[in-house]
């Protein structure tokens, strides 16, 4: 029964391709469409965009004001904070204070994982913490005399970094420092 229904229907796709292709290429409507088209146009015309409110004043205004603003609060807020100052000395004193320790518990250290190298080895060490100590109170020294100069602070920080570099080798074993 599915063959006679199949064979019905491919006949019928037959046949409605057949009568599609003897139509005309062009056709043209039974009667004129414009008289109705011109008629729904006029009897429902199309929404006219109401006048759109241009932004950009309204924008720039609000800009403004925000500015004017964070402008006003910033000026408060400055008269509202006293100025801190810390002097050179103070500041130099703290560096320090936090430099001692970060630099004490090393040393300590230092000295308890390198204590079985030779003496003269331990001389050397010794003696390049000695001087970078010396280098570094040397340093302090001139940047009392002169806070302003940036490069004598940041040969100081260097030297605390360099000390502080050689206090965390550990020289026992060949290969595990640099």
């Amino acid at each position: 029964m599915t063959d006679n229904n199949n064979s019905v229907t491919d006949s019928l796709d037959l046949v409605l391709a057949r009568e599609i292709r003897n139509l005309d290429a062009e056709m043209s409507p039974e009667r004129n469409l414009w008289t109705g088209i011109e008629r729904q146009i006029q009897d429902y015309p199309q929404k006219r965009k109401k006048a759109s409110l241009n932004w950009v004043p309204y924008g720039v205004a609000a800009s403004l004001v925000i500015a004017v603003s964070a402008l006003v609060l910033n000026l408060v807020q400055l008269n509202l904070v006293e100025p801190r100052f810390v002097s050179s000395d103070r500041s130099i004193d703290l560096m320090r204070a936090e430099y001692i320790q970060v630099r004490n518990p090393l040393v300590q250290k230092f000295s308890e994982v390198n204590r079985e190298l030779d003496d003269q080895t331990l001389e050397d060490l010794y003696r390049n913490l000695e001087i970078m100590a010396q280098a570094r109170q040397d340093l302090e020294a001139q940047v009392r005399r002169n806070p302003e100069n940036r490069r004598l602070v940041e040969m100081l920080m260097r030297i605390h970094e360099q000390e502080l570099e050689l206090l965390r080798q550990d020289f026992s074993h060949p290969g595990r420092f640099m």
